[in-house]
């Protein structure tokens, strides 16, 4: 374990504002006064007690209920969380759009994580994947949140010990990272991406390896 918190080369997450005004603010991707959004999150912690119980509702039916483009090789690619809620896939970083909105309307705390992996059908051979760092009041610290969708050979689980438990492992020798930072909202490149509606196979082939002009 010791080896994996080293690959990480950080033992804490950096938010990139202070305080959690931005971290609960409703944007056009984080749209989480929808009312479906509103609803949705609203019946997912319904008779649930406790905050990290209740979190680990919501982390389970997004990382369960709402598949994976890639996985499924769905041309649906929808970016704000209301559009993800509806169509009921999206990439990871969607995934995580709806995710962090979700939190954000129980009145959690929710950013954006990213890590570099390697990927073989990008003209890179790397991609950014996307997963929330959510604060815990309960333990006083951020906490990674991966809700890609678990695959035979992908896995994340709800762990709010270190290192965190993202469905992409870091292997350093292969060039893949995770990046400290909790950023407030989604990288500009990201959405800009998702928004323009084009089929899986070109944002695939296109998906951004760095965080850099967010």
């Amino acid at each position: 374990m010791s080896e994996q918190v080293f690959a990480l080369h950080f033992s804490e997450w950096e938010p990139d504002h202070p305080g959690f005004d931005r971290y609960l603010e409703d944007t056009i991707v984080v749209d989480w006064q929808t009312p479906a959004v509103m609803d949705c999150a609203r019946t997912l912690v319904e008779g649930v007690r406790g905050g990290s119980e209740q979190i680990e509702a919501v982390f389970i039916f997004v990382r369960d209920e709402i598949s994976q483009s890639l996985d499924v090789e769905t041309d649906a690619l929808p970016c704000n969380a209301s559009e993800v809620l509806q169509a009921g896939t999206g990439l990871s970083y969607a995934k995580s759009h709806l995710l962090a909105a979700l939190l954000r309307a129980r009145g959690v705390p929710a950013g954006f994580g990213y890590q570099r992996i390697r990927d073989d059908k990008t003209a890179s051979g790397y991609a950014l994947h996307g997963f929330v760092v959510s604060w815990f009041s309960e333990i006083l610290r951020w906490v990674a949140l991966d809700p890609r969708g678990n695959t035979p050979l992908l896995r994340s689980e709800f762990c709010t010990d270190w290192p965190p438990s993202l469905a992409h492992w870091p292997d350093v020798e292969e060039g893949s990272m995770v990046f400290s930072s909790v950023f407030s909202r989604p990288l500009k490149r990201v959405v800009e991406l998702l928004d323009r509606g084009e089929k899986l196979g070109r944002v695939r082939r296109h998906l951004p390896a760095e965080i850099q002009s967010f």
